[in-house]
């Protein structure tokens, strides 16, 4: 199993949901793999997070005690109840408060919850694709080796929904070494290949969904820096272990460079 089989399963694996065959095969790929043992361990530590007390209300004192006195109170036919105005208690707004706070702060957190989850997914796909790239024994960097624009950007027609925009970035100390393309989010990518003195620097692009904007967000993780921006309908992820100031720098570069293309 290598590191794109396991993204496809590892949320399956995660909720216990795999067969004994496929959940052994997870766990010896994660015994093999330490960039996915982190990503593994990052997922328990948000579960685990997610599963503490700050996020969590006690019940109002005496409920349990009333519910189950109520279930156990044998219904008197005979006897309407009193009308709702009668029963009212004053103390009820007190205890209705707390329940009430919980489910607001639920209804607001969960959409966040959501969307950091995703975008968590998103980074972890986006790294292992550029880990994947410089790895010694399955280095795969380039398609087509090109400091050229115009031999790299022809050579994703066909192979793609869109046009990429290439940028050579060679006399800013940014050189194009070429393309190729890599699966992100279910989807095939573009990844463009960038080279800062002895780093490496991959520049994902693949269309962007609904909504999205221009704000640029830098993210560490794992002694590497990844910035992520959408633009012209596109989203961008650039990831490499230069320095941040390097990478920022570049993707200045890019976007000054870059043109709306399809």
């Amino acid at each position: 199993m290598n590191c794109q089989e396991l993204q496809e399963i590892i949320h399956a694996y995660f909720d216990g949901e795999l067969d004994l065959v496929r959940s052994l095969a997870v766990e010896r790929h994660l015994q093999d793999c330490a960039l996915c043992a982190r990503a593994h361990q990052a997922r328990q530590s948000l579960r685990a997070a997610m599963a503490g007390g700050a996020l969590y209300f006690p019940l109002p004192k005496g409920l349990e005690e009333r519910v189950r006195s109520a279930i156990g109170r044998p219904k008197q036919a005979e006897t309407p109840p009193p009308p709702w105005w009668t029963r009212w208690n004053l103390s009820w707004p007190g205890r209705l408060i707390p329940l009430a706070t919980t489910a607001l702060l639920l209804l607001i957190a969960w959409p966040l919850f959501t969307h950091f989850s995703a975008n968590q997914g998103v980074v972890d796909e986006v790294l292992s694709a550029h880990v994947r790239s410089l790895m010694s024994d399955t280095a795969h960097l380039t398609d087509v080796a090109s400091s050229d624009q115009h031999t790299v950007k022809p050579w994703f027609t066909g192979k793609l929904s869109f046009s990429p925009a290439v940028v050579d970035l060679g006399h800013e100390g940014f050189p194009l070494l070429g393309g190729r393309l890599d699966y992100i989010e279910n989807q095939p990518v573009a990844a463009l290949v960038y080279q800062r003195r002895k780093h490496f620097i991959n520049l994902f692009i693949w269309p962007a969904g609904p909504g999205g904007g221009t704000r640029r967000e830098l993210e560490g993780r794992q002694g590497y820096n990844l910035i992520r921006w959408v633009e012209f309908g596109m989203v961008h992820w650039a990831v490499s272990d230069v320095s941040p100031k390097d990478l920022r720098e570049f993707v200045q570069l890019v976007q000054s460079g870059s043109a709306p293309t399809r």
